[in-house]
């Protein structure tokens, strides 16, 4: 059997985890990679079905190599097929992350279609796509990238919100959620038994919030409201002394009355977090908008006004320039 069978045989929608160098994908075969010095590697499938593939097709799009001081991303580089442009100059392309330079690591999974991001400090974003069948394998990832955060303490903001929520703190078993929230229950549970410091800082269910306005325009808004209301969706918050986490869905503000099953966790090292703001969402009653900013990295969570989180993250909300 030949290389390009092998890959083509093993080809399917899932996430695996690479041991051998027979398992790197043969686009990548020409990128020097010792496994004998890497954490965890990774390859990502292309996202095609299975009678859409041949054995000469390039299967991956992306290679991910951890080892203890960066997570080296190798992507497909995808061709276009508008007349006149460039032809890519290598068939992937390679985009290093320094581990000390990782503020926030997010992972979301709506049904089949999942999403990694990384918020570096310096520098753009880097999204990797992937089957939602695979998000216990991605968890390791997300797990072993939260572990680089124990290499530095809280910073001022974060020992400050570490302060703050030493007064809230509950063991995860004690969150309560109802209905369609039990499932953000399971999550912080799930994440909890991985992280046993783990404990949950406040939490929210679900609740329909209304526009702001008078007149005319505001009598529509809440005519089409009434049929297709918006949902604040719910979460939680938690941490330990390295990391915060909130999980929730994969937006906060959804139109309509079908339940969601989406989830999202966001992670973010207590020593990357320079600034916390919250201010009134512009467009929803009762709602308030809290960003987080690490370096390039803004992070924005929409909750529920004076709810549990809300007062936590606007209670250590920067009136100053932190000291780092």
């Amino acid at each position: 059997m030949t290389t390009e069978t092998t890959e083509y045989a093993r080809f399917g929608p899932w996430v695996d985890e690479v041991t051998t160098p027979d398992d790197v994908p043969r686009l990548y075969r020409d990128h020097p990679l010792d496994l004998t010095s890497t954490r965890l590697v990774l390859k990502v499938p292309r996202n095609i079905a299975r009678r859409d593939a041949h054995p000469g097709m390039d299967l991956y799009d992306h290679l991910l190599v951890l080892d203890d001081a960066r997570l080296t991303v190798l992507s497909r580089t995808v061709t276009t097929s508008r007349r006149g442009a460039p032809a890519p100059t290598r068939p992937y392309d390679v985009r290093e992350i320094a581990l000390r330079d990782v503020a926030a690591v997010h992972d979301v999974v709506s049904m089949l279609d999942a999403s990694l991001t990384l918020h570096p400090r310096t520098g753009r974003p880097l999204t990797v796509r992937y089957n939602g069948s695979s998000r216990q394998t991605v968890d390791r990832l997300v797990d072993a990238l939260r572990d680089s955060f124990r290499a530095a303490p809280a910073g001022s903001v974060g020992r400050r919100l570490l302060d703050a929520a030493h007064l809230t703190a509950a063991p995860p078993q004690d969150v309560r959620l109802g209905g369609d929230d039990t499932a953000l229950r399971a999550d912080v549970l799930a994440v909890a038994r991985r992280h046993a410091q783990l404990r949950a800082w406040a939490w929210h269910e679900r609740r329909v919030v209304h526009r702001y306005g008078r007149g005319l325009r505001a009598a529509a808004h809440r005519l089409t409201h009434a049929v297709s209301p918006m949902t604040l969706h719910g979460a939680v918050v938690a941490g330990d002394d390295r990391a915060l986490e909130v999980v929730g869905r994969r937006a906060w503000l959804v139109r309509g009355r079908t339940p969601k099953h989406s989830a999202s966790r966001l992670v973010v090292g207590l020593a990357t977090i320079d600034t916390v703001t919250a201010q009134p969402h512009p467009a929803y009653q009762d709602t308030a908008t809290v960003t987080i900013r690490a370096g390039d990295c803004a992070l924005t969570a929409d909750l529920p006004e004076r709810s549990a989180a809300h007062v936590l993250l606007s209670g250590v909300a920067d009136r100053h320039p932190a000291v780092r």
